[in-house]
């Protein structure tokens, strides 16, 4: 019978322990998703530079920054966009040989939702140079 004192011991120690871990888990939870935002973004950033870039080395050099920016926003936006804001710069290279095109895309990860993992906010920057096509771009 000295058994069953024990067991009535331990009643209620399965509650406490959900009631510990359980903030632990959300925040676990939570960390998780801002680093897959995090991750993602990346990705997403590299490739909008490299399509804005391309975009850029096409035109004109007067409509380079208009069309750069919207080829950026159209590929966030297609792609699911992880940004709270974008930010595109270009630079033009004029080289005799063969001038290029440098666009530099810059993100401020999303954190909506996840403000209780107290991350600051990540900005994530990429830039990607394309030689200017001389038969389209002049």
């Amino acid at each position: 019978m000295t058994w069953h004192s024990g067991a009535r011991q331990d009643r209620g120690s399965v509650t406490v322990e959900m009631v510990v871990l359980a903030p632990v888990l959300v925040m676990l939870t939570l960390f998780i998703v801002f680093l897959g935002r995090a991750g993602g973004s990346v990705q997403q950033v590299r490739h909008a530079a490299d399509i804005g870039a391309r975009a850029a080395s096409l035109v004109s050099r007067a409509a380079m920054q208009g069309v750069a920016t919207s080829a950026v926003a159209r590929d966030l936006a297609g792609n699911g966009v992880n940004c709270a804001s974008t930010s595109v710069s270009v630079s033009v290279n004029d080289s005799p040989d063969a001038g290029s095109v440098t666009v530099t895309v810059s993100c401020v990860v999303n954190q909506d939702g996840t403000s209780l993992v107290g991350a600051a906010a990540r900005t994530v920057t990429a830039t990607s140079t394309e030689v200017i096509d001389r038969y389209r771009g002049s």
